[in-house]
């Protein structure tokens, strides 16, 4: 951040950005459109790898509706969480199971930058599609056949036609 802003922050903003420090500086941004070639492999993005780690889990989204990359550390703390709220409720235990029968370790690039999904990965959340939108997503990579990024974008767009007024909702919420 440049040095005149800096500070001028308020404390809050302050304990902001520390906050989330990490994920300003190696967490994932952007969205690419790529194709997968014969064999399932996905070039990652240049601008994804040195985030992502020599070695990364492929693995779902936290929503378990999409392939995504995790670095390692990522990945650890996202299962680390999945277990807690296991602890504490049991019906979680179906959860984890879903997320870690689609968990592959130990997975990297080849010099070519590209990852081989896993058929099973592909077969389920990709189908036949050539195309990918493989988009940022703060601590991981999102990887979804590029018409259903296309379909959830348009639906963002109709749910939240004023990004501004929905912020401001939230912030009338969180006075209450």
């Amino acid at each position: 951040m440049d040095e005149p802003r800096k500070g001028a922050l308020t404390s809050a903003q302050s304990a902001l950005l520390d906050k989330y420090r990490y994920l300003l500086e190696y967490g994932f941004h952007g969205s690419y459109v790529h194709g997968l070639d014969s064999k399932g492999r996905l070039i990652v993005p240049a601008a994804f790898r040195e985030a992502l780690g020599e070695k990364f889990y492929i693995a779902l989204t936290p929503d378990l509706k999409a392939i995504a990359l995790y670095s390692v550390t990522e990945w650890e703390l996202c299962f680390c969480d999945l277990m807690e709220r296991q602890s504490r409720d049991p019906r979680m235990e179906r959860v984890v199971r879903f997320f870690t029968k689609y968990t592959y370790k130990d997975c990297e690039c080849d010099a070519q930058g590209r990852v081989l999904l896993p058929q099973k990965l592909r077969s389920k959340f990709l189908e036949n599609a050539r195309d990918v939108d493989v988009s940022g997503v703060g601590n991981h990579i999102r990887v979804t056949r590029l018409e259903d990024a296309e379909r959830e974008e348009a639906e963002f767009e109709n749910e939240v036609p004023d990004v501004l007024a929905f912020e401001a909702e939230l912030d009338s919420r969180r006075h209450d």
